[in-house]
């Protein structure tokens, strides 16, 4: 009798190891999403920009210009009507802010991850504009990403639909992209897929001209 009932804890105790696993499998624990975008803003900041000793650097200044977009919805869309003016000869930060769905901003998310992320900025006519990737990682290591960057105007454009896709993409990809890539308009042949895709009308204009 003793031997059946120990056969019998033997077996209890077999299947409530199976169905602990059965139970872990079925239902794991939800893996968070760290990258999902329930918002964006992007903000022009005017800045100095300067060349010394052949090394470009950007500085703050006082009351320049800052212009501001922030999209939402799904997709995420800008205010309707919005439509922003850069002028001519002026270098302005362009930094992305994200939010996720609870309002946390995830933007660093990318720059942490930067082996697999790059922004893409297009739409604006050749020659029109230039730009440089100013990303910093939390220890100070500067990459190629484009949540911060400078956007410098070179010369006027009728109004153009901007486009700023950040790209997602496959492992190994990123070591074939150059910073110059940075507004290629065949950037889908680095396989992957977008992140964020914001549209947004731009003009640029000389200086003071922001009339139409």
């Amino acid at each position: 009798m003793k031997k059946n009932i120990k056969h019998l804890l033997v077996l209890f105790a077999a299947f409530a190891f199976i169905g602990l696993q059965s139970c872990s499998k079925d239902d794991p624990t939800p893996e968070q999403d760290q990258e999902e975008v329930g918002g964006a803003v992007l903000t022009f900041t005017e800045v100095k920009r300067e060349v010394n000793a052949g090394k470009v650097e950007y500085k703050d200044i006082t009351g320049g210009d800052v212009e501001e977009v922030k999209f939402s919805g799904n997709p995420l869309l800008p205010p309707v009507g919005a439509h922003l003016h850069l002028e001519v000869g002026k270098t302005y930060r362009l930094a992305l802010v994200a939010k996720d769905f609870a309002g946390r901003e995830t933007q660093q998310t990318f720059v942490a991850r930067d082996d697999i992320h790059q922004a893409f900025i297009l739409g604006a006519p050749a020659q029109s504009l230039t730009y440089a990737y100013a990303d910093k990682k939390t220890d100070g290591t500067l990459v190629n990403v484009g949540v911060t960057g400078y956007l410098t105007v070179e010369q006027e454009a009728a109004s153009f639909p901007l486009r700023y896709v950040l790209r997602h993409l496959n492992p190994g990809v990123k070591a074939g992209i150059k910073a110059s890539d940075w507004n290629n308009s065949n950037f889908t042949k680095f396989s992957g897929e977008n992140d964020l895709d914001l549209k947004v009308e731009l003009h640029l204009v000389k200086a003071g001209d922001h009339d139409h």
